[in-house]
């Protein structure tokens, strides 16, 4: 089971109070942290757009 929207809520609320007193943007943070996950997840990425690219393909030769 997922966070509760509170609990999301009491997160958010810690993280961005923490980096204000750090004197960093909770956007810029946020950002950051997306970016990093998706370079992590890179590979799955990648073998998606492949598969996609596979499909289409395959039908593309149909078509002829």
């Amino acid at each position: 089971m997922g966070a509760t929207n509170r609990e999301l809520k009491q997160s958010k609320d810690l993280v961005q109070t923490l980096l204000t007193i750090q004197d960093l943007s909770y956007n810029d943070w946020l950002h950051s942290k997306h970016q990093e996950y998706i370079q992590e997840n890179q590979d799955v990425v990648m073998k998606s757009l492949l598969h996609y690219k596979g499909i289409s393909e395959e039908k593309e030769d149909k078509n002829f």
